[in-house]
């Protein structure tokens, strides 16, 4: 009988068999797995490993062991070194954003360079669930709240769907061979606590607690998508184009509840601040906001949009 991560894996990546991927490895079990799913579906992709010199030796048995899979399976690697604590220092980030940014930083140039349609990685359920808890203790947004996206124009995350505890179970029936990382067993990062900490206390009070999140999650993206089309039905309606210029009546806007939801939506792509939109509806004609690629001008009941110079 085939397996449940075959069919959903099957299933995602159907549509888009035809291209060519980069996929994110870096010996864990998640993305060994993956790594696995790509051969036995005879895709056309290669793999990129990241050496973050954060485990000193660990670090290079990581590095040997993709490179020996990958010479073993006849698949194209790419592998960097990075030394990621002097980088961090000069860009006076933490290690996980750090690390973060020079791994899809690569990636990315890898991506033009080789011509690859899409970076896959292996993150899955309980990611997401990590990364729900994290935005949520932070204060965010419906986006925030659905974390990370399955795919983007660039980024393709077949697994997030699938738990953990599922990959763990594939990867010991097909006896897929994989690395682990000591450090996930430390509570030294914020993601770490919740997944060794936090989590597993939720699994305890509810062994559903996992496929309940994903049904949160699905009725989340269909929230998202009624909130887009809604957005831009608005902003067909309230937004006049003319010339350069997008002309929008602040009298339309006003009648808009809940405003500032509205006005953060309608005005983000031009990366101005709800909250000073909502501050020039009554100020003097003349008033104006600048962001980084716009300008926003009062003209009396309207509002005016230019790109700055």
């Amino acid at each position: 009988m085939e397996h449940k991560i075959n069919k959903i894996f099957k299933n995602k990546i159907e549509s888009l068999k035809q291209y060519n991927f980069l996929v994110a490895v870096s010996g864990g079990v998640d993305s060994m797995v993956l790594a696995n799913l790509f051969i036995q579906n005879n895709l056309n992709f290669s793999i990129a490993h990241c050496n973050f010199d954060l485990r000193a030796e660990e670090s290079n048995a990581d590095e040997e062991f993709i490179l020996s899979w990958s010479k073993n399976n006849n698949i194209k690697c790419y592998s960097s070194k990075f030394s990621t604590k002097a980088f961090c220092e000069k860009s006076k980030v933490g290690i996980q954003e750090g690390a973060r940014n020079l791994r899809y930083n690569w990636f990315n140039e890898l991506k033009v360079i080789h011509k690859f349609d899409y970076i896959v990685t292996a993150h899955h359920l309980d990611d997401q669930l990590e990364t729900y808890l994290i935005n949520s203790m932070r204060g965010t947004g419906l986006n925030g709240l659905l974390g990370i996206p399955e795919i983007t124009s660039n980024l393709f995350r077949p697994l997030l769907q699938i738990l953990k505890d599922e990959i763990l179970m594939y990867a010991d029936i097909n006896k897929i061979d994989f690395r682990e990382d000591s450090s996930n067993s430390k509570n030294d990062y914020y993601r770490n606590m919740i997944r060794n900490s936090i989590i597993p206390e939720f699994k305890k009070f509810d062994d559903n607690v996992m496929l309940k999140f994903k049904t949160t999650v699905n009725n989340l993206i269909s929230t998202k998508i009624f909130v887009e089309t809604t957005i831009k039905q608005k902003k067909i309606k309230f937004f006049e184009i003319d010339n350069d210029k997008i002309k929008v009546k602040i009298g339309d806007l006003l009648n808009l509840e809940p405003l500032e939801f509205y006005i953060h939506h309608l005005f983000i792509d031009y990366d101005f601040n709800f909250k000073e939109i909502i501050k020039i509806f009554k100020s003097d004609s003349g008033k104006f906001i600048i962001s980084k690629t716009h300008r926003l001008t009062k003209n009396k009941n309207l509002l005016i949009i230019t790109r700055n110079d």
